[in-house]
């Protein structure tokens, strides 16, 4: 069924004749017309009385007034989806998951750049990794910031930063006043703590003798951890700046030749679906995406 027929059809419902009815919708009264006649064809129904002579005005026949609540509800639900696509359109809403802690300033710097330059309305979600790949498949995600490459059909993902980490310890450890921990043997007998995300970076570790080890996803809990029961973390020294530039906790570097790798994050999306490439890859942005 024609839409402009429909609309036309309430026009001369509410002017009261087709004279008015062609005036404000901007067309020449034959148009109103046919248009009506059309839509009685289609209905095999008269919609409005006809052949009354000296009144301008119309009359709905009782076909035509059992069917004027059913187009009234047709346009109004028109006018409904019009609406709630134009609000989803100007919100441009765009979901991010990570599996990073989103004070990182890669993913700081990237996001403020997205809501500054694009004026995007941003949904962060930090989420075990676990969960990304589900979530990116059935779209509750658009992008997601992880620490391993995704291997899955659906989806892809681009190395976009990497970075070097280091043993975060209170100011009171020991450890404190090495320059940086060249020997495993350094670690020996320590109060381990793995910040999940970074896990499978750092299984170099995983055979220190330890008095105790824990892994966690809360970067909180792990400061808490370092000030309350002397525990010594591997993290870049972002996760707690402000500490240690404060000086209550302490960052060494770790020596190359302990580590065979830097911490490597990683942009996954689905494929052929990128959203705002010359953000998230501006360092890329002159090479196609696969």
């Amino acid at each position: 069924m024609n839409l402009l027929f429909l609309e036309t059809f309430l026009y001369v419902c509410n002017n009261g004749n087709f004279t008015e009815a062609a005036k404000n919708l901007f067309v020449p009264q034959p148009t109103v017309t046919n248009r009506i006649r059309n839509l009685e064809e289609e209905l095999g129904q008269e919609l409005f009385v006809r052949g009354k002579t000296g009144k301008r005005s119309v009359e709905l026949t009782k076909a035509g007034r059992l069917f004027l609540p059913y187009a009234q509800q047709v346009m109004e639900t028109l006018k409904t989806a019009k609406m709630v696509i134009n609000q989803t359109a100007d919100e441009n809403l765009i979901t991010v998951g990570s599996a990073i802690a989103l004070t990182h300033p890669f993913i700081y710097e990237k996001i403020n750049q997205l809501h500054e330059v694009r004026n995007k309305n941003i949904n962060l979600l930090i989420m075990d990794q676990s969960l990304i790949v589900n979530s990116l498949i059935e779209e509750n995600l658009d992008l997601a910031f992880v620490t391993t490459p995704i291997n899955n059909k659906q989806l892809a993902s681009y190395p976009v930063f990497n970075e070097k980490y280091g043993l975060v310890v209170s100011n009171k450890h020991p450890l404190a006043r090495k320059k940086s921990i060249k020997k495993i043997k350094d670690l020996e007998d320590q109060f381990l703590i793995f910040y999940k995300p970074f896990a499978k970076n750092q299984t170099i570790f995983e055979n220190i003798k330890s008095r105790k080890r824990i892994t966690t996803n809360q970067i909180e809990l792990i400061k808490e951890l370092i000030h309350c029961q002397n525990g010594v973390s591997f993290l870049p020294s972002h996760a707690f700046n402000n500490e240690i530039e404060k000086g209550d906790l302490v960052y060494i570097p770790i020596h190359e030749s302990l580590i065979s790798c830097d911490i490597q994050y990683y942009l996954a999306f689905r494929k052929n679906e990128l959203f705002y490439e010359d953000i998230f890859f501006s360092e890329f942005a002159s090479k196609k995406l696969s």
